[in-house]
C-alpha cells in the first residue's frame, strides 16, 4: 500500500499549521513547541524536519528565544510534492524507477515496469497540483 513516511505526515501537519497562522498574520513565527503540542508530535523530530524545510526554502527560520518558524512564500505555491520531495526524495514506488535494477531478478524481462512509471508519473502529478493551502481548509463534514 503506499503511504507517505511518517516524517512526510508531520511535514505537512507543519506546513499546514504554518499556513492557518499565516492567514490571520502573515508574519507571525511559529514555535516548535506549539505545532507539537497541537499534534502530539515528537518535538526532537518536529525540530530536525522544520531544519530540513528551511534548508530546502519551504520555511523561514528565526532563531532566539521569540523566534519561530513561517511559510517562505504563499501557502498557494507550495505543493505537497515539494513537502515530499523535501523529506523523502522524489515518489518512486517501484524500486527500479530510481535505476535500482540490482538485485531485481524480473527486470531484464519484466512487462510492469512501463505501466507502474506511468502511475508513478501521474501520482507525482497529482502530488505537484495539491497546495499546502488546499489541505489547510477546515474539511467540509456531510450530514
Amino acid at each position: 500500500m503506499f503511504s507517505f513516511t511518517k516524517r512526510a505526515d508531520y511535514a505537512l501537519l507543519a506546513l499546514s499549521y504554518l499556513a492557518t497562522a499565516a492567514m490571520s498574520d502573515p508574519a507571525r513565527l511559529v514555535n516548535t513547541k506549539e505545532i507539537s503540542d497541537q499534534y502530539h508530535i515528537p518535538i526532537e523530530m518536529l525540530a530536525k524536519i522544520l531544519q530540513v524545510m528551511a534548508r530546502s526554502g519551504l520555511v523561514v527560520s528565526h532563531p532566539g528565544p521569540t523566534g519561530g518558524y513561517r511559510l517562505s512564500r504563499n501557502a498557494d505555491t507550495i505543493t505537497i510534492s515539494d513537502v515530499v520531495n523535501s523529506i523523502d526524495g522524489q515518489l518512486g514506488i517501484v524500486h527500479c524507477s530510481n535505476g535500482n535494477d540490482a538485485g531485481c531478478e524480473q527486470f531484464s524481462h519484466c512487462t510492469i515496469r512501463t505501466p507502474l512509471y506511468e502511475l508513478e508519473d501521474r501520482m507525482n502529478q497529482m502530488l505537484r497540483q495539491i497546495s499546502i493551502s488546499e489541505i489547510s481548509k477546515e474539511p467540509v463534514l456531510n450530514h
